[in-house]
């Protein structure tokens, strides 16, 4: 995200910057601001065991128009239900991804996913969602009172349509000692793991990885 404006950045957590920025695009256009599904693919099958497991439904949080949806389903877990708070994206995935039955698209905020059942989901997946949320212009030390808030709305949900056993992936360049102090809420056992950079970048990602309190 380092080629956006300022103005743009403070803009990241709206619906019409996204809608903007879709409606430009093609219909068969795709993105991914970081990380390809080959960069994460050890990292999410190692805590997704979706071989052994074809029945895990996962959630795509803020899925907008990146292939990792489409990848997984290539490589075998299908059963995926993609939310985007973006009418104009999930139209655009939609007519793309037709022939993939088994995946679904959904408007939805993921700060507010009523329409979705409490304990639904077996796992969620948030890969940029949550650091678009937590784009701003000013001192990383000191986040805005409604960013907390709108963050902490975001974690409540995904925890709520999460089964007891569930279990939240979230793929962020926002190292620990930033990313902690949001996601580390009282109903999540979190660790983590770093996800070097094999193209020799030198800029390391991270995997977090947030269970449910049993």
């Amino acid at each position: 995200m380092a080629d956006l404006s300022l103005s743009e950045v403070d803009r990241l957590q709206t619906k019409e910057y996204w809608d903007q920025r879709y409606q430009k695009d093609e219909d068969n256009t795709t993105f991914d601001w970081f990380k390809s599904f080959d960069d994460i693919r050890q990292f999410l099958e190692k805590h997704i065991p979706w071989i052994d497991r074809p029945d895990l439904r996962v959630l795509m949080l803020g899925c907008g128009n990146s292939t990792l949806s489409k990848d997984m389903y290539d490589a075998g877990c299908k059963n995926i239900a993609n939310v985007d708070f973006s009418e104009t994206c999930i139209k655009q995935m939609m007519k793309l991804h037709e022939n993939k039955s088994e995946m679904s698209w959904h408007i939805m905020d993921v700060r507010d996913m009523n329409a979705l059942e409490d304990e639904s989901f077996d796992i969620a997946i948030d890969k940029g969602t949550l650091d678009a949320f937590l784009s701003y212009t000013g001192s990383v030390w000191d986040i805005p009172e409604d960013i907390k808030e709108s963050a902490c709305k975001y974690m409540d949900e995904t925890n709520r349509v999460l089964k007891k056993d569930g279990k939240l992936l979230y793929i962020s360049y926002r190292q620990p000692h930033f990313a902690k102090p949001i996601i580390n809420r009282p109903y999540w056992n979190m660790s983590y793991e770093v996800l070097s950079d094999l193209s020799g970048g030198g800029f390391d990602y991270f995997g977090y990885l947030l269970d449910k309190n049993r």
